[in-house]
């Protein structure tokens, strides 16, 4: 299922702490011993106006991660995954907009795009709205730019670079959608002295 799950009007706002948990999470799996992605859920707001926001992301600690990908072995894994995510979008109460995972540079090289088996999953998924990929690496002295459709950072502590797109369900497709960050200032600052972050 392709068709978008409610419709919204872009850009997408990322809250300041999603960034830093994503940016977090990123890390922790480039940092095991044979590189790992991660996996969670998104939670957020649709205001009367159409503007989306994402103010929640949770860590799910099951399934297999490997640098390549998260696997379930059996229905049964995907069920708890199913109601774990329902169980906490009634706790926060907020929406369930979708999941979130990371890609790690392997071999010097980073795959910076949603692949083809990670549409197939948000496609199949009749709940989730939005698939956000957080791409690491480590940094060449360069730090990445930001776009009208990512967010950028850079970890002088690590020398980590980080990118985070957003992906959405769109009547002609799969898409990635405008995004901004958000802090409680309203500016693209973060107050972490050790990850900085720009946005367009």
């Amino acid at each position: 299922m392709s068709e978008p799950v409610f419709t919204f009007q872009g850009p997408v706002v990322v809250e300041e702490p999603v960034v830093r948990e994503l940016c977090r999470l990123a890390r922790r799996g480039y940092e095991t011993r044979h590189k790992s992605e991660t996996f969670g859920f998104l939670y957020g707001t649709l205001g009367r106006t159409g503007r989306l926001s994402i103010r929640r992301a949770v860590y799910y600690r099951g399934g297999r991660k490997s640098r390549t990908g998260i696997s379930f072995d059996d229905w049964h894994s995907v069920l708890r995954v199913l109601t774990r995510r329902q169980d906490l979008a009634r706790r926060f109460r907020m929406r369930f907009l979708g999941g979130f995972h990371s890609h790690v540079e392997i071999s010097g090289r980073v795959f910076q795009g949603l692949s083809e088996s990670d549409r197939r999953s948000l496609r199949r998924d009749w709940m989730a709205e939005l698939e956000a990929v957080t791409f690491v690496w480590a940094g060449n002295g360069r730090r990445p730019r930001p776009s009208p459709t990512s967010v950028a950072g850079h970890e002088p502590a690590t020398g980590y670079n980080y990118r985070i797109r957003v992906y959405a369900k769109r009547c002609s497709g799969i898409r990635v959608a405008r995004v901004r960050m958000k802090n409680s200032r309203g500016l693209c600052l973060l107050t972490d002295p050790d990850l900085r972050v720009n946005c367009p």
